[in-house]
């Protein structure tokens, strides 16, 4: 057989035209595996990113929930704490009535003051001039509380709102109860105020003295029980 140049070009073209074909199939077969590979990447992307932006929408939705929780915490605390002082402002005031009408002891700073009869009484003087009458101990009473006294007692017997001092002979009777001289008042306030307030020029320290009263008198830490 005889071969012609023809047949070895023709041969020659083939064998490349057949490799080109072959090398463009595998380029080709690369590149689709290349693409499918791509397409998962980005499907798996997708995916996370829809998943952390579910997770940052329910974040922010708890953030929003626990601010709403801190509000109305601060709000009931805020209440609570306005109940609390109500109530509190409701026991002082309670204590307050309740010592104003002698059911609670209370103590404090003071003064106490004691008048008695006049030991000497001179012959053919009238004894009810040296002696101490309802009037004198309510001068002293009036002069307490005017000047500021927050709670005053005779003979250890609390001085209520209501409470009457009256004098029968030689005694007098708080609120029912009879006590005979000394009397000794004792007032819980301020003790210098108190002080100088009897002891005012003309006041109820020298009226007493001019009266004939024996006056003792002077600051005291004073304790006084429930009535």
């Amino acid at each position: 057989m005889h071969v012609s140049g023809k047949h070895v070009i023709l041969s020659l073209v083939l064998f490349v035209f057949g490799y080109l074909v072959a090398v463009s199939y595998e380029q080709a077969q690369n590149l689709l595996e290349d693409e499918e590979v791509s397409v998962e990447e980005w499907d798996r992307a997708f995916y996370y990113r829809q998943q952390l932006i579910d997770f940052e929408e329910r974040n922010h939705a708890l953030e929003q929930q626990i601010n709403d929780l801190r509000v109305e915490l601060l709000q009931t605390e805020t209440s609570l704490s306005e109940e609390q002082q109500n109530l509190m402002s409701a026991v002082d005031l309670k204590r307050e009535l309740q010592a104003y009408v002698g059911e609670l002891a209370i103590e404090g700073p003071g003064v106490f003051i004691t008048l008695n009869d006049q030991d000497y009484v001179p012959d053919r003087a009238n004894v009810n001039d040296y002696i101490v009458h309802d009037r004198h101990v309510q001068l002293v009473i009036n002069e307490l509380l005017s000047a500021g006294a927050e709670a005053i007692e005779i003979n250890g017997q609390r001085l209520l709102h209501n409470s009457h001092v009256f004098c029968v002979g030689p005694v007098i009777t708080v609120d029912g109860t009879t006590y005979p001289a000394p009397f000794t008042i004792e007032a819980i306030g301020n003790p210098d105020t108190l002080l100088q307030s009897l002891e005012l020029d003309q006041g109820v320290i020298d009226q007493l003295v001019n009266e004939r009263i024996e006056v003792e008198y002077g600051e005291k830490h004073v304790e006084m029980t429930p009535q």
